[in-house]
């Protein structure tokens, strides 16, 4: 046998004792779970903590996690979803834009055999039923634990007979995880001044979460209501509340105003503004959200544990002089 058939048969020896490890190679990644996320807003710093936060678990699980931004936009919303869905990923964890695609993404997913967890925004049906488990926070409790806040803060001030008072509540009326959040605000701050709606001393300025928005929703209330002189914001998001702080500074209000944030991601930049009136905020874990999710997502495709109907994740008021590294080290 001359020397180059000699080499030719040992390659090829090679590469039969190799093609056993090759193929096991493939088929470990082709096992590899996949997890979607799609979210309503992913260049938003909420959804960017969020996401970051499920890939972390996802990764460590030894799964892949693929992060989407749809925009606001909800025909590119169901195309992320079909593009979930081509690409056979084993689980979708969603904030969905608009809550009227609840029915369509479920059935979507449904019938491509692919369990989902909604986040923050439930799936739900045009009665409010749930129609997947959901992840998300303890919506009405923390508008009351606001509402308590702004009780004492109007009645250190005393605020309450002040004619130049005003509350403005900062709703999102078609988001359903943000209606009881001013639900919340509103019947704590109600029932400790019963006259408030009587008097005029309660606004409602409708937007959609974002800092634009709440920006013209406040000043259209701010210009409607000239003599109101100092005011009470509370938002349902710390983007809303930073754009009605904007609001208030452009008409040189800031100095005797309050903005309350929902969140706490935008509050040390916030509160290191001197002239800012945003200055308070409800803190709550956006890693909770998505470490969690992504926790019940993984544990149900590795382990088969069923996945719980509802997660809510509570959270604190948060001021200037409080520790901020040590409450919220990933805003800082």
């Amino acid at each position: 046998m001359n020397k180059k058939f000699k080499g030719l048969v040992t390659l090829l020896l090679v590469m039969c004792s190799l093609a056993p490890i090759f193929a096991q190679g493939a088929s470990e990644a082709d096992d590899q779970i996949v997890i979607a996320g799609i979210y309503k807003m992913g260049d938003a710093e909420w959804f960017l903590q969020e996401g970051e936060a499920a890939r972390k678990v996802v990764e460590e699980a030894g799964g892949k996690f693929m992060y989407m931004d749809a925009g606001l936009d909800g025909a590119r919303y169901m195309e992320m979803l079909d593009n979930a869905i081509t690409q056979q990923v084993d689980g979708v964890l969603t904030c969905t834009p608009d809550q009227n695609l609840s029915r369509a993404a479920v059935t979507k997913l449904e019938e491509a055999g692919i369990p989902v967890i909604a986040c923050d925004d439930a799936l739900q049906d045009e009665n409010g039923n749930r129609l997947a488990p959901w992840v998300g926070i303890d919506a009405y409790n923390i508008g009351k634990n606001v509402g308590e806040w702004s009780v004492e803060y109007i009645n250190e001030n005393n605020l309450a007979d002040d004619p130049d008072f005003a509350v403005m509540l900062l709703t999102a009326d078609t988001v359903s995880s943000c209606v009881p959040r001013t639900s919340g605000q509103y019947d704590t701050i109600i029932a400790a001044f019963p006259n408030f709606d009587k008097e005029g001393k309660i606004f409602r300025a409708d937007h959609d979460t974002t800092a634009a928005k709440g920006n013209e929703a406040a000043a259209t209330i701010l210009a409607g209501n000239p003599q109101i002189k100092k005011w009470l914001v509370l938002g349902v998001s710390d983007d809303g509340a930073q754009g009605a702080a904007r609001a208030i500074e452009a008409v040189g209000l800031e100095e005797n105003s309050m903005c309350v944030g929902l969140g706490g991601y935008f509050a040390p930049e916030e509160f290191a503004k001197e002239s800012s009136p945003f200055k308070a905020c409800a803190y709550f874990s956006a890693k909770d959200v998505g470490g969690t999710s992504a926790k019940q997502m993984m544990n149900f495709l590795q382990n088969g544990v069923e996945i719980p109907e509802v997660y809510a994740a509570g959270a604190i008021i948060v001021e200037p002089a409080d520790d901020l590294n040590a409450i919220m080290p990933e805003y800082m």
